[in-house]
């Protein structure tokens, strides 16, 4: 029997992933379309590049959820580093083909 068939685990989530996803939207918001691909591959390329160089915040519980809301401005700071790092290293590096 699989895990999943036992057990409820849809409330297991990665914090960080909500953290990466706010700081990509607002990096990209401040980038024109001629400057980076934003295509759905690239942007998940980006997204792949960040998160796995950043310590996942798991939680299970809501008060996981809240404890994980709460204001970290060395997490915050490594999140922005790693997006912007991220965004560099795929425009430069498109798997899409679309070289800018």
């Amino acid at each position: 029997m699989a895990l999943s068939e036992k057990y409820n685990l849809s409330e297991l989530t990665n914090q960080m992933e909500k953290l990466v996803f706010d700081e990509l939207e607002h990096q990209l918001a401040a980038i024109s379309d001629e400057d980076i691909c934003k295509c759905n591959d690239c942007i998940l390329d980006i997204s792949c590049y960040a998160l796995n160089n950043l310590t996942p915040r798991y939680r299970s519980s809501l008060m996981g959820s809240l404890y994980a809301k709460v204001e970290d401005l060395e997490v915050n700071k490594k999140v922005k580093m790693n997006v912007t790092r991220a965004i560099q290293k795929i425009s430069q590096n498109p798997l899409c083909g679309n070289i800018r």
